[in-house]
């Protein structure tokens, strides 16, 4: 029982060790800060959909940015 235990405990060991050490060390470098980059926000983009239901004008508006419509369907004046 001692012969069995003690490859067992040995490779245990080994794959503990090699676990650690399989880690780089400079694994996560600190990014520069860079001044010169300018974030420019932008515009959600949305588009009007029109329909003739009963004689009636109606509107409704589709955001393109995010793919969802924005209203319920309004009747417009023409």
């Amino acid at each position: 029982m001692k012969n069995k235990k003690r490859p067992l405990l040995l490779f245990l060991a080994a794959v503990s060790c090699l676990s650690v050490m399989a880690l780089p060390a400079a694994a996560m470098e600190i990014p520069e800060i860079q001044e010169s980059v300018v974030v420019s926000p932008r515009a959600e983009e949305v588009e009007w959909y029109y329909r003739v239901i009963d004689g009636k004008y109606q509107k409704r508006k589709w955001s393109i940015t995010y793919g969802y419509w924005l209203t319920d369907w309004i009747d417009c004046v023409v």
